[in-house]
């Protein structure tokens, strides 16, 4: 949690104005190639490098996977599941307009969140047996996730305390991390080397979100609250703050936190934060936890 007057800070630093910001259409380049329709780097101005992919050729992406996936049942199921993922995690990796990332995303989402945020074991999970002297929190510290995900994932209410010695849990491969594109205007989650989630994002003003690699320091639900009192008007931080470590001799007290203006992502519109919609930022504090790496990149 952030104390108030550290949050005061926060919510200061963090408040920005409005900024649209709109990607390529796919009916207007159906066999455009993607790089005519990338945003323009946020450093240079020109236009983000591109591989040999066109509009149609997501399109096809797309409609083999949705095939790929009908109809199929138990072991055929997880291998068709498993290769869509890939599939789909290599077009999100790589340098994509905004209407056309957020059209994978609405594909990727529902395959990661069998695969990698269900109570389901698979090639993407491991196994832990309790043994004496642990808890769910301490489970949860080792792993480096939050204590309500080690819970979802073991399908077991959120708050439970009642561990049993012997208990068999479902852990994540991999600790949780974010890396932050700005070029892309995107962050995403991995867990270890594998991509669990991506979402649009905003970032600093003229480009003045600081890049390199930095942690979670701090966590609160209400940001808003916390800074300035229950019925303050003018922050526009909402639901999360997710606080991230200060560079050497940079900025202190910046992070993820929601907005009440999500027409402004994504683009250029905080003060240095990086701005997510509600519901992203709300799920990732769901999983993450002080401590997990966050990579800044250009």
């Amino acid at each position: 949690m952030i104390g108030v007057g550290a949050a005061i800070i926060v919510a200061g630093a963090c408040v920005g104005g409005w900024l649209f910001f709109g990607g390529g259409s796919s009916a207007q380049t159906a066999d455009a190639s993607i790089s005519d329709v990338l945003p323009d780097d946020p450093q240079t101005g020109t236009k983000s490098s591109a591989p040999s992919v066109s509009i149609s050729q997501i399109d096809q992406t797309l409609a083999e996977v949705r095939r790929s996936l009908e109809g199929t049942r138990d072991d055929e199921h997880n291998k068709a599941m498993s290769a869509a993922y890939r599939r789909l995690s290599t077009l999100l990796e790589g340098p994509l307009p905004i209407t056309e990332r957020e059209r994978v995303i609405q594909e990727f989402h529902p395959l990661t969140k069998e695969l990698f945020l269900s109570s389901v074991h698979n090639e993407f999970s491991a196994n832990y047996v309790a043994k004496s002297g642990d808890s769910f929190e301490k489970i949860a510290k080792q792993a480096g996730i939050s204590v309500n995900l080690l819970t979802d994932l073991n399908n077991l209410p959120r708050g439970e305390k009642n561990l049993r010695l012997g208990q068999n849990l479902k852990l994540p491969k991999g600790t949780p991390r974010m890396v932050v594109s700005k070029t892309e205007f995107c962050a995403s989650l991995y867990f270890g080397s594998n991509l669990v989630r991506q979402y649009v994002i905003a970032h600093g003003k003229n480009n003045n979100t600081p890049v390199g690699k930095v942690s979670i320091v701090s966590m609160c639900l209400d940001p808003e609250k916390s800074a300035r009192g229950t019925n303050d008007p003018v922050t526009e931080m909402k639901l999360r703050w997710i606080g991230l470590s200060a560079f050497p001799g940079d900025r202190k007290g910046f992070g993820f936190h929601g907005t009440q203006y999500p027409d402004s992502i994504p683009g250029q519109t905080s003060k240095g934060c990086i701005r997510m919609r509600d519901e992203d930022v709300v799920e990732i504090y769901d999983i993450l936890r002080p401590g997990n790496e966050v990579e800044i990149r250009a």
